[in-house]
């Protein structure tokens, strides 16, 4: 009985150690040589003639020619790879190696990427850039690792505005009742409700068709967006007040970075920050500007609102909501306050 006993012991903690090792293995892939070829498949759900488009290309050409063609990411634009919610969750499922999705798409799982988006927070991209290279900003990315997944960069497809079929928003009076498409978020339904709209959640590539069907009455929307995805042919008014920024993250399965080598991530993230910075200073001033002109010429009627802090005052429970969430949110979001 004694001997059954000690060999009992013995098989137990044999598989204790294996169940071990394989656990370690699991969340510490083998490191991939830094020499060896690598082929990514970078999804986007945006349209391929958007600016941030234009820029993920350039990252990618400058990271396939700084590595000598060896690490090739493949930009596959327009959706063809799912919208952003199925993105979210094949990132996480590590069926998909890299993507593009908004920051709002992680409110189901985290919310500190929801601040961000917090309404006239971020009212201009200066701020933007400041938030996303901020420690207090960087912290916040960094919790998209507890669901399996990390932000390597970010772009921007256009600050916020109003666009709608049935009158000019000047105040939040004007919001009363129209029926505005929103991202998918808890804190934009939270946001829009308090300014007196009833926000629906769609997904990015329905909003055109519902807008013709008059499903609704209009949408929290970029300029760039309006032209690309022609919804100037459905809209009639836009409100500029500058809501809150659209952040794209590049975001990889933490699994799939893990097995990359150091230097390899290097050049991936320095690829991503390359193209960040012609996104900022070349391609989306210029696609705004031809957007708008656009829009314009089509019959689209532009007014620009006055009195920001009215909207301001009318969202302030959510930020008094988010500060109380975790003291990292609240960091950010008095830091950006500071700014204003």
């Amino acid at each position: 009985m004694k001997k059954l006993t000690i060999l009992t012991t013995i098989l137990l903690a044999l598989t204790i150690v294996i169940t071990g090792c394989g656990n370690k293995d699991t969340a510490n892939p083998p490191e991939k040589p830094s020499g060896e070829k690598l082929k990514i498949t970078f999804a986007d759900y945006g349209s391929s003639v958007m600016p941030t488009a234009t820029a993920y290309n350039y990252s990618a050409d400058y990271i396939r020619e700084k590595s000598d063609g060896r690490i090739d990411i493949d930009v596959v634009s327009d959706a063809v790879l799912g919208n952003e919610t199925e993105m979210i969750q094949q990132l996480m499922d590590g069926t998909m190696q890299m993507a593009i999705v908004g920051s709002s798409v992680f409110s189901k799982y985290i919310d500190k990427l929801e601040a961000f988006q917090l309404p006239l927070l971020i009212n201009d991209y200066e701020k933007e850039q400041i938030a996303f290279n901020s420690p207090e900003g960087k912290v916040l990315l960094d919790a998209a690792e507890d669901i399996g997944v990390k932000v390597i960069g970010y772009a921007e497809n256009g600050i916020r505005h109003f666009a709608n079929n049935i009158r000019p928003v000047n105040t939040p009076d004007d919001l009363n009742g129209l029926i505005l498409r929103i991202a998918p978020s808890t804190m934009l339904q939270t946001s829009m409700e308090l300014l007196g709209a009833n926000p629906t959640p769609l997904n990015y590539g329905e909003v055109y068709t519902a807008l013709q069907n008059k499903v609704i009455d209009g949408e929290e929307i970029n300029i760039t967006s309006l032209y690309a995805m022609k919804h100037y042919e459905t809209i009639k008014y836009v409100s500029e007040i500058g809501l809150y920024p659209f952040p794209s993250l590049v975001v990889v399965n933490l699994n799939f970075w893990n097995s990359l080598s150091p230097e390899d991530q290097a050049l991936i993230e320095e690829g991503f920050d390359k193209g960040k910075e012609k996104l900022f200073n070349e391609y989306l001033p210029s696609f705004e500007e031809k957007s708008k002109t656009a829009c314009i010429e089509a019959g689209l009627e532009f007014n620009s609102i006055e009195n920001k802090q009215v909207f301001a005052d009318k969202v302030k429970p959510v930020y008094d909501k988010y500060k109380a969430k975790s003291p990292e949110i609240k960091a950010f979001i008095e830091m950006m306050e500071a700014l204003q």
